[in-house]
């Protein structure tokens, strides 16, 4: 009998790592973050390009004689801090560029490490059910051979052919699931549509017996700290604060510095031209950006902590559904599975002294069939929860003895 989460060397099989590293080559979500920081870092470089000067000519009269030809530089000179605050904004978009990245790394790794696992669980129903369906052919021509022998009814042998035909169906099942899974894996890869969608038998190494640890995520609060989405919620917030700044900047008007000369062609002379020129603020003092970025703000510190409170409950979920799953694994693994087994061996010899009836084997098969899969399922949830928290968290931060 197969023992769940049995290591299993698969010629060319996947392994975690080598998914996560091809996910993280060549996933399209983390391209598009690639491109859009060096878009942000790109922001940043213009932020910091001071005003260009305007060139003006101005020409007086049409006649040569009596001509007056003006040319003036005029020089636009950004007061009340306008260009750092601007660059303010630029730095702050950029750091939300890299925190946006570092949201969707973790989000395609706890993808991926959900669609890995689903597909190592898959596999091994397919091979449990493949174990069953093994079983029930070797019952079923044991009970044609002591039907045939005359020592039980020919029912018992119609018995073994029905549980024979389930088995063979639940394998059907199992693979058309594998397939599913498999599918979902090449995607959570980040493979082209033509390649996730194949049907090219892909095998997983995994070993379901290692299961994840629930004491690497905590405490929790320190994990929380640490969370990209709370991250990214403090970058919102440190924008909007670079935001209002800008606007309280635009309060204070810009001079504009003339620099030129005049040549009057009837009177045979050249003028120096200097001059400056300020916008009065009297009607408009940017008092209404200011309050709307200033509120802005106050509603992204405010998000910010209830995303923090939001992203605290799921983790603590996903924190207590991973506990209990370790706990029913190790309770089926170390006490029921081992049970079950020794329970259909002693029926399947007992059957074959004539001691039992073939019912008792088929329930003491049934049971630890389903022994089986309630261990893989307990398995599939704690993976499911630990992609959950690495969705949530991101990498566990380890902590010190």
């Amino acid at each position: 009998m197969m023992v769940l989460g049995a290591q299993v060397a698969w010629a060319q099989g996947l392994s975690l790592d080598q998914a996560l590293a091809a996910a993280l080559a060549q996933h399209p979500d983390l391209r598009a973050s690639q491109m859009e920081s060096e878009a942000a870092g790109a922001a940043t470089q213009q932020a910091a390009a001071w005003q260009n000067p305007e060139l003006a000519t101005l020409v007086e009269d049409t006649r040569r004689a009596t001509r007056s030809t003006t040319i003036q530089l005029n020089q636009p000179v950004e007061l009340g801090g306008k260009r750092e605050a601007r660059l303010g904004v630029a730095r702050a978009a950029e750091g939300a560029a890299d925190v946006e990245a570092a949201v969707r790394r973790a989000q395609v790794g706890a993808d991926l490490r959900l669609a890995f696992h689903a597909a190592a669980v898959a596999q091994e129903r397919v091979r449990l059910s493949e174990e069953l369906a093994r079983l029930a052919t070797q019952a079923r021509e044991g009970a044609d051979r002591r039907v045939q022998a005359g020592k039980v009814s020919p029912v018992e042998a119609l018995k073994a052919q029905v549980a024979e035909a389930q088995a063979l169906s639940a394998v059907a099942v199992a693979q058309g699931e594998q397939r599913a899974t498999v599918a979902r894996l090449r995607q959570a890869m980040g493979e082209p549509t033509e390649l996730a969608t194949s049907t090219k038998a892909l095998v997983v190494e995994a070993d379901l017996a290692r299961l994840p640890s629930a004491d690497r995520w905590r405490p929790l609060p320190l994990q929380l700290s640490a969370s990209p989405l709370v991250a990214q919620a403090q970058q919102e917030v440190s924008r909007r604060q670079a935001l209002a700044e800008v606007e309280r900047a635009r309060r204070t008007p810009d001079l504009t510095v003339s620099l030129g000369a005049r040549r009057d062609a009837e009177a045979g002379r050249n003028q120096a031209i200097l001059g400056v020129s300020w916008v009065l603020p009297l009607f408009d003092r940017n008092q209404g950006a200011i309050v709307e970025a200033s509120r802005r703000e106050d509603k992204a510190r405010i998000d910010s902590e209830a995303l923090r409170a939001r992203i605290g409950a799921q983790a603590e979920q996903a924190l207590s559904q991973l506990s209990s799953a370790l706990v029913q694994a190790q309770t089926l693994r170390e006490r029921v599975l081992p049970a079950a087994r020794q329970a259909f061996a002693a029926s399947t010899r007992g059957f074959e002294l004539g001691k039992f009836g073939f019912l008792d084997v088929l329930d003491a098969q049934r049971t630890l069939f389903e022994a089986e899969t309630q261990a893989l399922s307990a398995a599939a949830q704690a993976f499911e929860a630990d992609a959950h928290l690495h969705a949530l968290l991101g990498e566990p931060t380890p902590t010190k003895d």
